[in-house]
């Protein structure tokens, strides 16, 4: 009997144990279950969004509110300175109506001519009156030559130098640019010409030729401008003119316009540098 007692004993321990377990379980049953709700991962999905889409509304306020100040700041400046010129002007507008009427106002005063008194006035000289003031040299050589010039005969020898020309028209359609050079020609009593150098490819060509040409009292020089082609005739260019007035005594030097220098309704643009100068004359019949 002492032998079974612990065995009992046992058996009473393990069934108590397992109504203890039952009552556990039942209590953790009783529980309700919680719904089932959205998974971490999207909810901070979400929430970084929404932050985002917060930090982008704040930043687009604020570039709104930089805008509207920068606009205001433009404005309030452009406002100061058609203000000051309004003051500008109108300190001009005084300025000017004050010197006008100051003019008015005060007149010059006009010297009054000194007269000499009766024993100091000097007595007339006739032969200094008949006697004409001396000229200068100058202009006495000028007076000498203009009066030569009136003899429809007489000749004058001048250089006549081609310097350069501008602006020429292409007159080569398919390949480089105009060949130019320029022909000079007295017209006129005395006939007399020549032709510069070929400047190839150039629309702008220099020539820097000069020659020596008679001409009389109204003949004038006329400049021709010519692209040179091979196989056909010359293209033309352009011309002026330069009448004897201008170049005698004096002679020229400066830029003239050449006319009929485009083919088409649109205007060219282009022009002749050259210079006249008179040497001398040449024979006296």
């Amino acid at each position: 009997m002492g032998a079974l007692h612990p065995k009992c004993c046992a058996v009473q321990e393990v069934q108590n144990n397992t109504a203890e377990a039952v009552s556990e379980a039942k209590l953790v049953s009783d529980q309700p279950i919680p719904p089932l709700g959205k998974p971490l991962w999207l909810s901070e999905a979400e929430e970084y969004v929404a932050m985002q889409t917060k930090q982008k509304e704040a930043e687009a306020a604020q570039r709104i509110q930089q805008i509207a100040a920068e606009r205001a700041a433009e404005e309030e400046r452009k406002a100061k300175e058609e203000e000051q010129k309004k003051e500008d002007a109108a300190a001009k507008a005084a300025k000017d109506e004050a010197e006008k009427k100051k003019k008015t106002t005060s007149p010059k005063k006009v010297a009054a001519p000194k007269v000499p008194k009766p024993e100091e006035a000097p007595k007339p000289d006739k032969e200094k009156e008949k006697e004409p003031e001396p000229k200068h040299d100058a202009e006495a050589k000028m007076d000498n030559a203009a009066n030569k010039a009136k003899d429809a005969d007489m000749r004058f020898e001048f250089e006549v130098k081609c310097v350069s020309a501008r602006g020429l028209r292409d007159a080569d359609w398919l390949e480089g640019t105009s060949d130019p050079y320029c022909l000079c020609e007295a017209v006129g009593k005395v006939r007399s010409k020549f032709k510069t150098k070929t400047v190839n490819n150039k629309e702008n060509p220099v020539w820097n030729q000069a020659a020596k040409m008679q001409l009389s009292n109204g003949d004038k020089l006329k400049f021709s401008v010519y692209d040179q082609d091979m196989g056909k005739s010359d293209d033309f260019l352009g011309y002026t003119e330069l009448e004897f007035g201008q170049i005698f005594p004096k002679g020229f030097e400066g830029e003239l316009a050449l006319k009929d220098a485009s083919e088409t309704a649109v205007k060219q643009e282009a022009f002749l540098k050259v210079r006249v100068r008179h040497l001398g004359t040449v024979t006296e019949k």
